[in-house]
């Protein structure tokens, strides 16, 4: 991840926003987006409490989960230039199969860093999803590029951000697949060639996103299989989304 000035990648709507690597000077304000937006409006968020305010323990420790992964050097954002503000974000994760004996990074970072039980409940969620299909054994895959929090402030909805953001995702990885692109990505993981892009689509507008841009479902789960502090999350979340995707983009 470089100091700052993150790599350009695209820009939309003639100019008026650019996609960048995240850089070390705007991850704060990017972490920010995810506290005005995703922790509060997005549906597992929802289910799990992470959103009402009592619970701010929760959402620093998602936050921390973010800035760990952003230490890879794979996030993205997309800045209003005008502003110079951070509109959307994709925080975005390296993952690999871990050697015998270590446990995948998600249960390795809920069993260190997380105490909250709505944070928990979130990690728990992604944990469970995640070993229902095994994706590495499916497609043959020892390393993926996880879209892991992808989220656009509501007054930039509907102008494609959260599109372009995915699609440069795919194109980040192919970069990394082909051995191309390092100089951004942190020195221990260079030797990594991811060969998919892997999500959780918790909304009927993620999964419309994955399903433009050619990602295929593994797995449809409902809500109403999950749980949290005596309600089921259908209970919590709003009806327009009922299941929640777990996709895979091969690259």
């Amino acid at each position: 991840m470089r100091a700052q000035n993150g790599r350009l990648w695209t820009t939309l709507h003639e100019g008026k926003y650019e996609v960048r690597s995240l850089a070390e000077a705007d991850l704060e304000e990017a972490l920010n987006v995810l506290d005005d937006l995703f922790f509060t409006k997005e549906s597992v968020c929802i289910a799990c409490e992470i959103n009402l305010p009592e619970n701010a323990q929760a959402r620093q420790e998602l936050r921390e989960l973010c800035r760990v992964s952003a230490l890879d050097g794979v996030s993205l954002i997309m800045k209003h230039v005008e502003s110079g503000r951070i509109v959307a974000v994709s925080f975005n994760k390296l993952m690999f199969t871990p050697p015998p004996g270590e446990d995948p990074f998600f249960v390795k970072f809920r069993d260190e860093q997380v105490h909250s039980p709505q944070a928990l409940s979130l990690m728990n969620y992604m944990i469970t999803i995640e070993s229902k299909v095994d994706v590495g054994a499916l497609y043959n895959i020892d390393c993926s590029c996880e879209l892991m929090f992808l989220g656009t402030l509501p007054e930039y909805g509907r102008l494609g951000l959260a599109r372009a953001l995915t699609e440069v995702t795919i194109e980040l990885t192919r970069e990394l697949n082909q051995g191309q692109g390092l100089e951004d990505v942190a020195e221990e993981m260079r030797d990594k060639r991811p060969t998919a892009v892997t999500a959780l689509w918790t909304s009927v507008f993620t999964q419309k996103i994955g399903k433009a841009v050619g990602f295929e479902v593994v797995n449809s789960v409902p809500y109403n299989e999950f749980e949290h502090n005596g309600k089921r999350f259908d209970e919590r979340i709003d009806p327009l989304h009922t299941f929640s995707e777990q996709a895979v983009y091969k690259i």
